[in-house]
């Protein structure tokens, strides 16, 4: 008597499992209940850092003596009202100040002295309150923070120096550079 062996049942199972490669999935199955072929996949990507900083002006005209008789021992300083400055960023951030050259350029009226006004003559402070720094070629912190869709706006103020006897008639221009740094 020979044994009948169920070869049919075991096939139908075997082709009833998802039969899977690295990249792509297939069914082969005569069985109507559901079957699910999952393949993996990955994701990836490289987040840049996303930073801008912005002024509310490029061009600043600090404020300068008009009369003999502002000058105190012949020193006297003027404050100015310079840009703000606004961040968006991704990220940790911060923003420095500093000036382009040690000393401004210098223009002298006819019958005047050049004068290399020092760039420290003139100092900024953020905000209405504080002490006032020096401008130096050496970047400065002004302000920092944290990931954020748009700081608040920051206000940088002015304090220049002039003394009566060394600052001569003219024109004088200084670039003064604001740097976005991702720490």
């Amino acid at each position: 008597m020979r044994k009948f062996v169920p070869f049919v049942a075991v096939a139908a199972l075997v082709a009833a499992a998802p039969v899977q490669a690295q990249n792509s999935c297939l069914i082969e199955t005569t069985v109507v209940a559901e079957t699910t072929c999952p393949v993996p996949t990955n994701f990836s990507m490289v987040m840049r850092s996303l930073m801008s900083l912005t002024l509310s002006g490029t061009s600043v005209t600090l404020n300068t003596p008009l009369a003999v008789g502002e000058f105190v021992d012949g020193l006297v300083e003027k404050t100015t009202v310079g840009p703000s400055f606004q961040v968006k960023s991704n990220r940790s951030y911060r923003v420095q100040i500093s000036a382009d050259a040690p000393t401004f350029s210098h223009t002298p009226q006819a019958g005047a002295a050049t004068y290399a006004k020092p760039a420290s003559d003139v100092q900024w402070r953020v905000g209405g309150s504080g002490n006032y720094s020096d401008l130096s070629t050496d970047p400065a912190d002004i302000g920092s923070g944290i990931a954020t869709a748009l700081s608040a706006a920051s206000q940088v103020g002015y304090n220049t120096k002039f003394n009566i006897t060394k600052d001569q008639p003219g024109t004088y221009a200084l670039g003064v550079t604001f740097t976005l740094v991702a720490p």
